[in-house]
C-alpha cells in the first residue's frame, strides 16, 4: 500500500475537483475557439478553471501536509505571484478587467490565462507521475522517522568546519551587504537600477569571501543540527536576513524565510506524531504572523517609493499587497500582447541567460573563453544587445519605464512560453514539478545533496518571479562545489588525525598500565 492509498471519500473529492477543472479548461477552449466576443466568457471561464483547480490541489495537499509542505508553499507563491493581481481584478474589479491587467484585449487575457492555468496543472501533475520514484523513501520517512536519515561518522566534523566558515565569511557578507545597503540609501531604490554597477566598490577577496556565507549555512543546515547548535548560526543568519529589507528588496528575505520554514516542516515530519513541534495550534499561530508580516512587507514596499506611511487600513493594504504581488502576470500579458515583437528564430536564448551570465561572468569561464563580463544597468545599450528577459520585455513594451528604473520583472511561464510555446510551458512546469517531489524525502540524502536541494529551494519558491534556470547556475556553481569538495577534504582530513590521536592515546595508557606492577 502506499502512502497515497484510495478511498472512496478522496477519489469522488478528488473526481470531482479535478474533474470540473478539466471539464472547465476544455469549455474555455471550445469557446475561444467560437471567437468573437465569446472570448470574454473563454476568459472568464478559464478564470473559474484555475480557481477550481487550485481547490482541487489545495484539498489533495492537504492528505499529506508535511510530505507535500514544499509544493504547498510553490502553490502559495505561484498563486500569490502569477495570480493575486487575477484574484484581485476579477473578484473586485472586473468592470477594469483589461486595464487592471494590462491585457490589449479578451483573447489576449484568455491567452495569458490558459498559459499560466496549463503551467499550475503540468507542475502537480509531474509532482504525482514522479511519485514511484521517490516511494522507497517517503516511506522510510513514514515508518521509520530520524532513522531513515543515514549521515557517514564524519558529519558532525562538517558541522564544526561549516559553523567557522559561516562566522568568519558572515563578516564579509555583512560589510558587502552594508556597502548597498549605504548606496540605496543615498541614492534610493530605483537609483540602485539605474547606476553603474561599479557604484560600490568592494574588494576582491572581501567579495569572494562572502560567497561562502550562503553554502556554510546551507551545510551546517544539512548536518541536522540539534537545538542547542542551532542557536549561533540561526541568530547570524537571522540578522543577515532582516538587514537585506534595508537594501528595499524583498525577496531575499522572502525567499531565505520559506526555505528555512520548508526545512524545519521537513525535519519536524521525522519525529514521532508526540514530539512534533508543528501542532495545529503552532500552524494557526504561524498562519496569524505570516497575514502580520505580509503587512509590514507592504510597509517596506511603500517606504521604498518614499512614502512615510501607509493611509490603507489593515485590509486594504493586505489586498494592495496580494494585488502589487500579482504584478508578475504582467509578464505573461506583455509577452502574449507583444508576441509578433520578438524574433521567435532566437527567441530561445532568453530561456538559457542564466548560462550565459554565469559563462559571462565567472573568472574561470571567463578566462578560459575570453568572455567580458556581463554588467546588468537598466540603459538602451544594454537593453538591445542583452538576452536577459526582464530587461528585453520591459524596454520593448515601456522604455521610458525601463531607463526611469522601473520594470516588468520576468517569471519562469513567460520564458519557456516565448522560447518554445505551450510545448515549453509544459516541459519547464513538469520539470519543477519532479523537483519539487525530490523534496518530499530530501532529508534522508547524503549532506552535500541536502545542502544543494536547499540552496535550489530558494530560487524555486520564487520561481514565478524568477529566471526559469537560475537554480541550476545558483546551485551547481564552481564556487559552491569547490567548497563542498573542501570541506569533504578537510573533515576526512581532521577525522584522520582524530583517529591517530585517539590511538596514540590509547597506547600510551596502555603502556602506562603495564608499568605498573
Amino acid at each position: 500500500m502506499t502512502a497515497d492509498r484510495l478511498n472512496a471519500g478522496n477519489c469522488l473529492r478528488n473526481t470531482v475537483l479535478f474533474g470540473s477543472a478539466c471539464f472547465l479548461m476544455v469549455l474555455a477552449n471550445l469557446m475561444a475557439v467560437l471567437g468573437g466576443f465569446f472570448y470574454e466568457t473563454a476568459a472568464c471561464t478559464m478564470f473559474a478553471a484555475n480557481l477550481v483547480l487550485n481547490a482541487a490541489v489545495l484539498f489533495d495537499i492537504c492528505k499529506n501536509i508535511r510530505r507535500d509542505f514544499p509544493l504547498l508553499v510553490f502553490v502559495g507563491s505561484f498563486d500569490l505571484l502569477l495570480l493575486g493581481r487575477v484574484y484581485v481584478a476579477f473578484l473586485s474589479d472586473y468592470q477594469d478587467i483589461l486595464y487592471d491587467l494590462e491585457a490589449t484585449d479578451f483573447p489576449n487575457l484568455f491567452r495569458a490565462l490558459q498559459i499560466v492555468t496549463f503551467a499550475f496543472l503540468c507542475v502537480y501533475a509531474a509532482y504525482r507521475l514522479a511519485s514511484p520514484l521517490f516511494f522507497k523513501r517517503e516511506k522510510a520517512v513514514r515508518e521509520k522517522g530520524l532513522a531513515s536519515v543515514r549521515q557517514k561518522p564524519f558529519v558532525p566534523v562538517i558541522r564544526q568546519i561549516s559553523v567557522a566558515v559561516l562566522l568568519v565569511s558572515s563578516v564579509a557578507s555583512f560589510y558587502t551587504l552594508a556597502q548597498s545597503i549605504l548606496y540605496v540609501l543615498k541614492n534610493g531604490y530605483l537609483g540602485s537600477f539605474t547606476q553603474a554597477v561599479d557604484k560600490v566598490s568592494i574588494p576582491s577577496y572581501i567579495s569572494r569571501l562572502s560567497l561562502l556565507f550562503e553554502p556554510s549555512f546551507a551545510v551546517f543546515l544539512a548536518t541536522l543540527p540539534d537545538r542547542r547548535q542551532l542557536k549561533l548560526p540561526l541568530a547570524v543568519y537571522g540578522v543577515y536576513m532582516l538587514a537585506s529589507l534595508l537594501t528595499g528588496r524583498r525577496n531575499i528575505f522572502v525567499c531565505e524565510a520559506l526555505m528555512l520554514v520548508i526545512y524545519f516542516v521537513l525535519r519536524d515530519n521525522l519525529l514521532p506524531k508526540g514530539r512534533r513541534v508543528l501542532t495545529k495550534k503552532t500552524i494557526a499561530w504561524t498562519i496569524v504572523v505570516g497575514i502580520i508580516l505580509m503587512y509590514f512587507l507592504e510597509l517596506v514596499a511603500e517606504l521604498r517609493l518614499g512614502q512615510s506611511a501607509t493611509q490603507r487600513g489593515f485590509f486594504s493594504s493586505l489586498v494592495n499587497f496580494v494585488y502589487s504581488q500579482g504584478a508578475s502576470f504582467r509578464v505573461v500579458i506583455q509577452t502574449v500582447n507583444n508576441w509578433d515583437l520578438f524574433n521567435h528564430q532566437t527567441s530561445y536564448q532568453f530561456l538559457f541567460y542564466p548560462f550565459e551570465q554565469y559563462a559571462h561572468n565567472n573568472v574561470l569561464t571567463r578566462t578560459i573563453f575570453g568572455f567580458s563580463p556581463i554588467i546588468e544597468t537598466q540603459n538602451m545599450a544594454f537593453a538591445l544587445t542583452t538576452h536577459n528577459f526582464a530587461h528585453a520585455l520591459t524596454f520593448l513594451v515601456d522604455p521610458a519605464r525601463y531607463l526611469s528604473g522601473g520594470g516588468f520583472g520576468t517569471s519562469f511561464v513567460a520564458e519557456a512560453y516565448v522560447a518554445y510555446g505551450m510545448a515549453g510551458v509544459g516541459i519547464v512546469s513538469a520539470g519543477i514539478g519532479f523537483l519539487l517531489r525530490s523534496f518530499s524525502s530530501l532529508l534522508t540524502r547524503s549532506w552535500v545533496f541536502v545542502a544543494l536541494g536547499l540552496i535550489a529551494l530558494k530560487d524555486l519558491v520564487y520561481i514565478s518571479r524568477n529566471f526559469a534556470l537560475s537554480w541550476v547556475t545558483d546551485t551547481f556553481n564552481v564556487t559552491y562545489i569547490c567548497y563542498f569538495i573542501g570541506v569533504y577534504l578537510m573533515a576526512l582530513l581532521l577525522a584522520e588525525i582524530g583517529s591517530h590521536v585517539r590511538k596514540a592515546d590509547s597506547d600510551s595508557e596502555r603502556l602506562e598500565m603495564e608499568k605498573i606492577p
